[in-house]
């Protein structure tokens, strides 16, 4: 039996492989450690702690069946999981529970993993914020009361924190690189259609990936392992050559992210890597045009639910499906900038390895912050938060988040894309900015004992209108 502390999957991994760790002696710390830390974060909306448990001792007496033979992780509460409630963060489906799993959390259970729950997701995965008025707010592992980002943001406030070692999660404009930047995790989004969408709520069919959420590069590449046969592109270590965003992807970032950015080229070129500077045209419909899309696919979507039950959406979703739906002439504007882009990034990605540049303009808001200042305007919140990710969405290209600093204690990442099926290199590009990044201190989520009524957030969750959602087994 281990008795040292088991901080990533990949360590993990190796433990249960060799005999020092029963899947048993991992699991119940880490429900330990979602009970000490959920009165703080609300990253859970539902917690499957009986069945984690069964799985966990099944697994302990069990040949290996796969990489993530006992690894502990949680499931985006968008994707179907057998017999557990999936509310897709709407109260809509307060008591949906499904009956069969998404092709990609077969997989993963395939592989070995135990599920720990559901984690907490923006309503309908449409927004980057987490920030329910129905469930309660997520809130950042790394400062209470801002965002954890989204619509992963469950996803990622749980591993940063520690109470999972992993995390299936969906990008539609960079949902799982939004939080990861935002709470300072690993979150990789693959080539399109590398993951099955099947069991999955769209929002955006024409955007909607699946990723994952880890503490490391290495354990996102173990998740990825469990969910594709092999990784497409992958290359033996080497200095890549990586070309650096400006123009557009740095006029409006924050001072402290800027100077993160900075410093982070800077330790790059100082230890050998080829960097040069890439100027992408500019395009004034970006983001926009991406965030249209979304509203025109997700509302049309949505729409016979919304027209019947309209106060079963949030405010910020109702006024998005209010919208005015935009003449011919608008879409084809907005669609050729998105043509633009693509084909800038795709042209660019001929001559260098990766494309890098923050994952985000800023460090995370306040909760309940829906206007930015940001380089002196003010931006509606999540055309900043989108800002840098939504293009490689509409492109299709794998992408991946890094921490690399923190800035006034809050997390920043460093955004890395490469092209179509060549996942591998990203992986590799984003494995050496960690080895050469210091790693980021684990946020410090004090326990229940630690907190008074209005730090545990007490009276945030809509419990006069929901069922409670944190401590349900199914």
């Amino acid at each position: 039996m281990s008795t040292t502390p088991v901080e990533t999957a990949t360590a993990a991994a190796a433990a249960i492989a060799s005999g020092e760790l029963s899947p048993v002696e991992l699991v119940e710390p880490m429900l330990a450690r979602i009970e000490a830390t959920e009165p703080r974060l609300n990253a859970y909306a539902t917690v499957t702690a009986d069945a984690a448990r069964e799985r966990a001792a099944a697994l302990a007496g069990d040949v290996r069946r796969g990489p993530l033979h006992g690894i502990p992780i949680g499931i985006k509460d968008l994707i179907d999981t057998a017999g557990v409630r999936t509310t897709y963060g709407s109260p809509r489906f307060t008591d949906h529970v499904p009956v069969r799993d998404a092709d990609a959390v077969s997989r993963l259970r395939e592989a070995g993993a135990v599920i720990l729950g559901k984690h907490a997701t923006h309503e309908l995965a449409w927004g980057g914020r987490t920030d329910s008025a129905f469930f309660g707010p997520t809130h950042n592992p790394y400062r209470h009361g801002h965002i954890p980002g989204g619509s992963s943001g469950g996803s990622a406030a749980s591993v940063a924190a520690g109470s999972c070692l992993g995390a299936l999660g969906s990008d539609t404009a960079g949902s799982v690189r939004i939080p990861a930047a935002l709470s300072g995790c690993v979150g990789f989004k693959p080539t399109r259609g590398l993951i099955p969408l099947d069991g999955v709520l769209p929002l955006a069919p024409s955007l909607d990936h699946l990723g994952v959420l880890a503490r490391t590069v290495d354990d996102a590449a173990l998740l990825m392992s469990g969910l594709i046969a092999s990784v497409p592109g992958a290359v033996p270590p080497r200095s890549p050559r990586v070309g650096w965003l400006g123009g557009w992807y740095d006029a409006v970032l924050a001072p402290e992210v800027r100077e993160a950015m900075a410093a982070t080229r800077a330790l790059l070129e100082d230890n050998g890597v080829h960097v040069e500077d890439v100027v992408v045209p500019d395009d004034p419909l970006l983001p926009e045009a991406v965030l249209a899309r979304i509203v025109a696919e997700a509302g049309a979507f949505h729409r016979a639910a919304f027209e019947r039950d309209p106060e079963l959406f949030g405010s910020d979703i109702a006024e998005l499906m209010r919208m005015a739906p935009l003449d011919a002439e608008q879409v084809e504007r907005n669609e050729a900038a998105i043509r633009r882009r693509t084909a800038a990034l795709h042209e660019a990605l001929e001559t260098y390895d990766v494309l890098a540049c923050a994952t985000m303009p800023v460090t995370a808001p306040p909760i309940g912050a829906m206007v930015l200042d940001v380089d002196g305007r003010e931006r509606p919140v999540e055309l900043v938060l989108t800002r840098l990710t939504s293009a490689y969405n509409a492109a299709g290209l794998p992408a991946i988040s890094v921490p690399v600093a923190l800035a006034d204690g809050l997390p920043v990442g460093l955004q890395l894309a490469g092209a179509a099926m060549r996942d591998g290199v990203v992986l590799e590009a984003a494995r050496l900015v960690e080895r050469l990044c210091p790693p980021l201190p684990r946020p410090a989520v004090p326990a229940p004992a630690d907190l008074d009524g209005e730090e545990r957030g007490d009276g945030d969750r809509r419990d006069d209108v929901l069922e409670p959602v944190l401590r349900m087994n199914h």
